[in-house]
């Protein structure tokens, strides 16, 4: 235990999303946040007092002396007062990283050199009138793109093999696009991606990802929701571009076009879901100004599994935030669960499918 506190000096005390006080570390990448009353807590930790002299002073002769203990101990694991134990010291430039529930392998972390020219070129322009077009424009290739499946649906008989491997490869491509979007947007608001990569959802579900941990420092929510959503405004143009090529094409050409707008219609119910990390639920989160409830609700489901002190942010709360929190967890389990053996049950019929396409 520290006997007199002092905040490092190389952190970053910043007010990022909603006006939120937050506090950076450049050694780990993380972002702190803390309320405004630990802000000016903060503030006296300068290492010219002992900690026993901060717990009075800050305590006011009150009872919150726990609460001002509590604070100072999760400042000293988290190692963010000299001397502390530093967590994950080569955190932000490690390629592979893991959580609880979704390992990630960082692939490339040059996106940011790579969009700054077109970056540059598009804050010239008038945002709002940007993000109506790049909406617009999507909502219509959604929409073309689900008359063209309900009105015209493919033929999956005719599809042979080969029409369905590069239809996939194709849907890789616009995974890549989709991602490079959300980086593109990023950029623009001059919060530069860390890196692009690769993430295994509950280490099955594969998922292309971009890494916006420094979109904290947006404090407005209009770009944040703009930033979220950007993947699926790219998704609806291309889209649109395959019903168009669906509905005027034919042969070989038609078929690919037919199968990949079936995996970008399915691609955007996922992304829309708030069952799952998707770019619909941080859209969902920013705009209601909720913070990580997905990871409170599996913080809760877990403590009920195995018990352990919960933070205070989690351990106060009322009991019909508890219960909408475990709801909410329970279900979005439930959901992986089954999306899960949905997969694994299909996946013999899918083959067996494509095989047999293929030797027609």
């Amino acid at each position: 235990m520290i006997s007199a506190p002092k905040l490092r000096e190389d952190l970053e005390l910043l007010t990022g999303m909603d006006d939120r006080p937050l506090v950076y570390d450049p050694v780990t990448g993380a972002y702190h946040r803390v309320t405004r009353a630990a802000q000016l807590v903060l503030t006296q930790l300068d290492g010219t007092r002992s900690r026993e002299e901060l717990i009075a002073l800050l305590s006011d002769g009150g009872g919150r002396r726990d609460e001002v203990e509590d604070f100072l101990t999760r400042l000293e694991e988290s190692g963010l007062l000299v001397g502390a134990e530093r967590q994950d010291k080569d955190a932000s430039g490690k390629r592979i990283r893991t959580s609880m529930f979704m390992p990630r392998i960082v692939l490339t972390r040059s996106l940011p050199a790579l969009l700054e020219p077109l970056a540059r070129v598009l804050r010239r322009w008038n945002a709002r009138a940007l993000v109506a077009v790049a909406g617009l424009g999507a909502l219509a290739g959604f929409s073309l793109g689900a008359f063209t499946v309900f009105t015209s649906p493919p033929s999956f008989e005719r599809i042979g093999g080969a029409a369905f491997v590069v239809a996939a490869l194709l849907q890789l491509v616009a995974v890549l696009v989709h991602e490079s979007a959300h980086a593109l947007v990023a950029q623009v608001l001059k919060v530069p991606v860390r890196g692009l990569g690769v993430a295994l959802l509950f280490y099955f579900l594969p998922l292309a990802y971009v890494d916006r941990t420094d979109a904290y420092r947006l404090r407005g929510r209009g770009g944040r929701i703009v930033l979220a959503l950007a993947g699926l405004m790219s998704d609806g143009w291309l889209t649109g571009v395959s019903a168009v090529v669906a509905l005027t094409a034919d042969g070989f050409v038609q078929h690919t076009a037919a199968f990949l707008l079936v995996f970008q219609l399915i691609g955007m119910v996922i992304n829309l879901n708030p069952l799952l990390p998707s770019d619909g639920y941080a859209a969902i989160e920013t705009a209601t100004g909720l913070v990580d409830p997905r990871g409170r609700a599996f913080t809760l489901l877990g403590a009920l599994i195995v018990p352990k002190p919960l933070p205070n942010y989690l351990a106060n709360l009322a009991l019909k935030a508890r219960l909408a929190y475990l709801a909410y967890g329970l279900v979005c389990a439930a959901y992986v669960g089954v999306l899960a053996l949905s997969m694994i049950s299909t996946l013999p019929m899918l083959v067996q499918a494509v095989v047999a396409a293929a030797g027609r």
